[in-house]
C-alpha cells in the first residue's frame, strides 16, 4: 500500500487523474476508486470482486451503477463528446517512440460467448478457436473490435494501452468497425501522433481489399498485414519507353506471383538475414525477402491496380536450414511504406501478438 500511496502522489500521476476525473460523467468518485482497484489487482478474478480490493470503499451495487452509468446513453447526443474526452486522457498515456521513427498500432476482434443467454440482444455465430479437432471454431454471442497502441517494449515486458473498443453488431462486418474506429483514432484533434508516422499492425482477416484498399485521408498510415500463403499477386506493370503508348486501356499488372508457386517468384528487390537464440537457448536463423511495388487484383468497387505494396516472406530455419515453421507472407502497404526497413516492418508485425495476450489476460 505504500508504494502505491506514493506513485499516487506523483505530480504527474495526480495531473493525468484530474484530466480523466474531469472526463468523467457521473459516478465519478466511484470509476476512480474501481480504476485505483483495478490497477492494484493482484488476486481479483471477476469484476465482483474488485470491490473487495481496499482502495474500493463502496459496495457492489455502486461499482455496478459505476460501470453502467459513466457514460451518458449512446443515443444521447452528449455521448460522444464524452468518449472523445475520454479518449484524450487515455492518449495522453502513450509514450512517444524513441527507438523507432513510428507509433505503433494494432486491431484485432475478440470473441465474448454468451451461448447460454437467453435474453442477450443481437447474438451472433462468433469466431472461436475450438480444442476439439474436427469441430467447428464458432460459438453464439458478441464479438468485440479493439484498437490499441503498442508502445516500446519496457525492459522486455510487453503491454497495450486500449484506446477504443466496440461491439460489432450482426449487421456489421468486422473491418467496417475497424474502419471507423481507425479513422477516429487518427483524425481526434488531440491525439500525440496526428500528422506523424503511424503503423498498424493486423492479421489476415484485414488482407481484405475492403479495408487495404479503402480510400484514406491518413497519408501518414501504413499498414502491415499477413495474408494467407494461398494468395496471387502481380507485378506492377512497367512499359519500356521504346514501346510508346498504345491504344486501349493501359495494362497495369506484369507477371503473376503465386505464393504456393515458387516458380513464378522473381528475385527479390531486398534480403536481410540473422539468427537468434530463442528463451529455451535454440539457435535459429531469420530471412526476409522483401518484392516491391506488387499488386492485387481490384474489384469493381476496389481499384487496386493504384495501392501498390511491399510483400514480405519470413522464414526461420533450424542450424541445418530446415524451415521450423510455414513462411509467413506480410503485406506493407502505404505511402510512406519506404520510410520503413524490412526489418521494422517485421518487428513491427512480431508486436502485434501482444495484443492476444491482452485479450486472453484481461
Amino acid at each position: 500500500m505504500k508504494s502505491t500511496e506514493n506513485f499516487l502522489y506523483v505530480p504527474e500521476v495526480l495531473n493525468w487523474r484530474k484530466q480523466l476525473y474531469n472526463a468523467l460523467g457521473l459516478r465519478r468518485e466511484t470509476v476512480m476508486e474501481l480504476v485505483d482497484s483495478l490497477s492494484s489487482n493482484q488476486q481479483a478474478s471477476t469484476v465482483a470482486e474488485l470491490s473487495l480490493n481496499p482502495l474500493f470503499q463502496r459496495d457492489y451495487n455502486s461499482l455496478s451503477k459505476g460501470i453502467q452509468e459513466f457514460l451518458p446513453d449512446p443515443t444521447n447526443e452528449k455521448y460522444a463528446q464524452a468518449v472523445d474526452s475520454l479518449l484524450s486522457v487515455v492518449a495522453a498515456t502513450v509514450p512517444p517512440p524513441v527507438n523507432r521513427s513510428f507509433y505503433l498500432f494494432g486491431i484485432d476482434v475478440t470473441p465474448h460467448p454468451r451461448p447460454y443467454s437467453a435474453t442477450l440482444d443481437d447474438k451472433k455465430y462468433i469466431y472461436q478457436p475450438n480444442a476439439i479437432k474436427g469441430n467447428k471454431p464458432i460459438n453464439i454471442g458478441h464479438s468485440y473490435s479493439v484498437i490499441a497502441a503498442l508502445p516500446e517494449r519496457s525492459n522486455g515486458v510487453p503491454w497495450v494501452i486500449p484506446l477504443s473498443g466496440s461491439r460489432v453488431p450482426s449487421e456489421e462486418k468486422d473491418i467496417s468497425m475497424a474502419e471507423k474506429q481507425l479513422k477516429k483514432i487518427l483524425n481526434h484533434s488531440s491525439v500525440p501522433w496526428k500528422d506523424k508516422l503511424s503503423v498498424l499492425v493486423v492479421d489476415s482477416l484485414y488482407s481484405q481489399r475492403g479495408f487495404i484498399g479503402e480510400p484514406r485521408e491518413q497519408d501518414n498510415l501504413v499498414i502491415i498485414t499477413r495474408v494467407r500463403s494461398n494468395r496471387i499477386f502481380y507485378r506492377q506493370f512497367c512499359p519500356e519507353d521504346s514501346q510508346g503508348k498504345k491504344p486501349g486501356h493501359p495494362r497495369w499488372y506484369g507477371d503473376k506471383f503465386d505464393l504456393k508457386d515458387e516458380t513464378t517468384w522473381h528475385s527479390p528487390d531486398e534480403v536481410f538475414q540473422s539468427n537468434f537464440t530463442t528463451k529455451r537457448g535454440k539457435q535459429l536463423n531469420l530471412k526476409i525477402s522483401g518484392w516491391k511495388q506488387m499488386l492485387m487484383r481490384g474489384t469493381s468497387d476496389y481499384s487496386m491496380h493504384s495501392h501498390p505494396f511491399t510483400l514480405l516472406q519470413i522464414v526461420i530455419s533450424d542450424s541445418q536450414g530446415n524451415p521450423v515453421w510455414k513462411p509467413m507472407w506480410l503485406i506493407v502497404i502505404g505511402h510512406h511504406r519506404n520510410q520503413l526497413s524490412i526489418q521494422d516492418c517485421y518487428e513491427a508485425y512480431r508486436q502485434r501478438y501482444d495484443l492476444e495476450h491482452f485479450f486472453r489476460g484481461g
